[in-house]
């Protein structure tokens, strides 16, 4: 209703403004006096109704939509005050959850993010420190563990060998698995070790991962993976 009053009161002010222009025409070019008068009073008096039909179309337009908006805001606020749930998601199903995005994101296996060497292949993984992953094989477990999630875990044998002339820190957690399928495997901390390699030194750990798949594997440390089958 308020908008409809708007572009009527919007109209006749065009029109009026066209009258305005027509009464000076008539008043200054064709030397019509009379006319010319009658035309530009007539045109100035309606359109200084209008101009205020107009604008107080426009201020009702304002209060009625800011009334609208805090009369939402109050049935929203009622809803939950009553122990309901306000729900903003167009019946959606839970469209906030990116778990599986977020998942496939950030925990699968892609190569061209690493350094790739196969198992047993030696790699520079920091300065003057070179990683080998020597083995990996499968490992029944034992009574402290859960059954596998393939039906056995994978071990393996790294070497870190420190030719700088710093002692260098490495972790159990350093590495990590996935299977052929790209899934992360998990730490399965038979040894959650760390270990401080001294200059001039090498020393040989190893590591027990819990897969969701078969291999080949991929064992990575940082910027490197090693990737290969079980024995």
């Amino acid at each position: 209703m308020m908008v409809a009053l708007i572009l009527f009161a919007g109209f006749f002010l065009f029109l009026c403004l066209v009258g305005l222009i027509v009464g000076i025409i008539l008043l200054i070019v064709r030397k019509n006096k009379m006319p010319g008068a009658i035309m530009m009073s007539s045109a100035t008096f309606l359109g200084i109704i209008f101009c205020g039909v107009f604008a107080i179309s426009f201020i009702f337009s304002g209060s009625y939509a800011s009334d609208s908006m805090m009369d939402n805001q109050s049935m929203m606020y009622d809803d939950l005050m009553d122990g309901s749930t306000y729900d903003d998601t167009d019946g959606e199903d839970d469209p906030y959850n990116d778990s599986e995005e977020y998942y496939d994101e950030d925990y699968d296996y892609f190569s061209d993010e690493y350094t790739e060497y196969k198992v047993g292949q030696a790699a520079e993984v920091d300065d003057n420190v070179f990683v080998n992953v020597t083995k990996i094989e499968k490992w029944a477990g034992d009574k402290e563990f859960h059954s596998p999630m393939a039906g056995y875990y994978v071990k393996a044998t790294v070497t870190i060998e420190n030719k700088d002339v710093r002692s260098t820190t490495y972790y159990a957690d350093d590495f990590l698995i996935y299977d052929n399928d790209g899934l992360e495997g998990d730490n399965a901390y038979k040894e959650d070790w760390r270990v401080v390699v001294k200059p001039g030194t090498k020393v040989t750990k190893e590591i027990y991962f819990d897969v969701y798949g078969d291999g080949p594997f991929h064992i990575v440390c940082y910027g490197v993976s090693w990737s290969g089958s079980i024995k």
